[in-house]
C-alpha cells in the first residue's frame, strides 16, 4: 500500500488529568506511539515533559446503517476502507503535581481535552481539579471524559465513580461533557472515544493572514555525536502556530532569544510526525530545522520562546504589571493572591518564568519582577503558581496590563 503523503494535524487535544490515571496509555492506543520517551520519565514511570503523539482518524460513512469512526482505516464490523476524517496531535501533559507548570505551558497550545480521570479513585483528585481550572484560563470549552481503567473496578464502583465524575464535572461548568468509559490497556470503547472527539471538538477556524506567531515548546539537535562538520544540520524548534503560516525559505525571528536578545534565523525544513511538509500553519504541532547553531538548540535550551517574523514581535521585558484573579476552589479564599516580596513561578504562553512580587499597586494588580526576560504581550493571560508546602501549586491567574 503507498505511503501516505505527509500532512499537518489541524488541531491540538490535551490529554490531561491526574498522574497515573492512564493518560500517556489511552495516547498510545489512540496514536500507537508511547509519549514518555525521556529517560527520567521511564525511570520513573510519569510523564516529565509535553509529550506529542499524531493520530490518523477515519470513518466509514455507511458502517452497518451508521456512521461510525476509528483510528484504522479497515473498518471491522464491516469490512470496508473509510476515508480520512482528520488528523490531530495530542499533547500529552504531566499529572504530577511538580510538574504543573509544564502542563499550563501545554494548556496554551490546547484547542480541546480529553479529561481522563481513573474509575478506580475518587473523584476529583487534585490535579483533575486543576487541570479542569487550567483549561478555564485558556477558554478552553470543549472537554471530553475518558472514565480510564474500568478494567479495575466492579461494575457498582463504575458507576459510583461514573456519579462522582458527573457531580465534578457539573461544579465547575463542563455539564455538557460526554463521559466515555475506556480501559486503554485493552482498547475498550476508543471508537466511542474518537466518534466524540470527530464530532465534538471542532477545528477552529484560524487567521492565516494574521503575522506568523508560534509557541516553541521543545528545541533539540538531531546530529549524532561523531558527525562530521560538513554534515552538521541547524537546531529544530518545535511547537504550534497560533496564527500565520510559515514556509521553507522564510526568516524568522525568536524572543526573548538568548541573553535577552531576539535572535533572527532561516528555516530550512518543515517536519510532521511522519516527514517533511512545504508550509504549515495553526493547528498540530510542527518541527522548524534552522540555521541556528544546533549547540543553541539542544537539551530543549530554546523551550517556551514566542517565534514571529522579523519585526512583528513584543520586545522582551523583566517587568509586568498584572491585574490577578484568584481560584478560591484551589487554595482557599485570599490564598491564591501574591504576596509582596513573595516568589512566583508565571506560565506565559509556553514559557515558565520566576518573578517576585515587588508591589501592589491596586487591590488586585501586581508588579512583578522576572528573573531573565519574557516575551509577553498587553492583555495575554498568565498562570500564575505559589510556593505551597514542598511543591508549586496553581493559584490564580492574571492579564498583563
Amino acid at each position: 500500500m503507498a505511503k501516505e503523503k505527509p500532512m499537518q494535524a489541524e488541531i491540538n487535544i490535551g490529554m490531561i488529568g491526574h498522574v497515573d490515571h492512564g493518560k500517556t496509555s489511552l495516547v498510545q492506543s489512540l496514536t500507537g506511539k508511547w509519549t514518555d520517551t525521556h529517560s527520567e520519565e521511564i525511570k520513573k514511570g510519569i510523564s516529565i515533559r509535553l509529550g506529542y503523539a499524531d493520530a490518523l482518524f477515519y470513518k466509514c460513512e455507511d458502517c452497518n446503517g451508521r456512521t461510525a469512526y476509528s483510528n484504522r482505516e479497515m473498518f471491522d464490523e464491516c469490512g470496508k476502507k473509510g476515508s480520512i476524517s482528520r488528523k490531530v496531535s495530542f499533547v500529552d501533559a504531566p499529572g504530577h503535581e511538580t510538574l504543573m507548570a509544564t502542563m499550563l505551558s501545554g494548556a496554551t497550545l490546547m484547542q480541546g481535552a480529553v479529561l481522563v480521570i481513573s474509575a478506580a479513585e475518587e473523584c476529583p483528585q487534585p490535579r483533575t481539579i486543576e487541570h479542569l481550572t487550567a483549561l478555564g484560563i485558556t477558554g478552553i470549552k470543549d472537554v471530553i471524559v475518558a472514565q480510564n481503567k474500568i478494567d479495575l473496578v466492579s461494575k457498582e464502583q463504575a458507576m459510583k465513580n461514573y456519579k462522582q465524575i458527573s457531580d465534578f464535572l457539573k461544579s465547575n461548568g463542563f455539564e455538557n461533557s460526554t463521559v466515555i468509559p475506556t480501559a486503554a490497556n485493552f482498547g475498550t470503547n476508543l471508537d466511542m472515544l474518537i466518534e466524540e472527539i470527530e464530532t465534538k471538538i471542532k477545528t477552529p477556524k484560524y487567521d492565516l493572514d494574521a503575522p506568523l506567531k508560534m509557541y516553541g515548546v521543545r528545541s533539540f539537535d538531531t546530529n549524532k555525536p561523531g558527525t562530521k562538520p560538513k554534515d552538521i544540520e541547524g537546531g529544530v524548534l518545535g511547537g504550534s502556530i497560533l496564527q500565520g503560516k510559515v514556509k521553507k525559505g522564510d526568516k524568522i525571528e525568536i524572543s526573548p532569544g538568548l541573553d535577552n536578545q531576539n535572535i533572527v534565523t532561516k528555516v530550512i525544513d518543515i517536519s510532521v510526525a511522519d516527514g517533511k511538509i512545504e508550509s504549515a500553519q495553526p493547528g498540530g504541532l510542527i518541527a522548524l530545522r534552522t540555521e541556528l547553531d544546533p549547540s543553541l538548540t539542544k537539551g530543549d535550551q530554546l523551550r517556551g520562546q514566542l517565534i514571529g517574523k522579523p519585526g512583528t514581535l513584543p520586545e522582551p521585558v523583566g517587568d509586568l504589571r498584572v491585574e490577578v484573579f484568584e481560584f478560591e476552589r484551589l487554595l482557599g479564599k485570599n490564598v491564591g493572591l501574591p504576596k509582596v516580596n513573595e516568589m512566583v513561578v508565571l506560565t506565559i504562553g509556553t514559557a515558565t518564568v520566576v518573578g517576585v512580587v515587588t508591589k501592589q499597586l491596586k487591590k488586585n494588580e501586581y508588579e512583578i519582577k522576572l528573573k531573565g526576560k519574557a516575551a509577553a504581550e498587553a492583555k495575554q493571560k498568565v498562570a500564575i503558581s505559589k510556593r505551597v508546602g514542598a511543591g508549586w501549586r496553581l493559584a490564580s491567574y492574571g492579564i498583563i496590563k
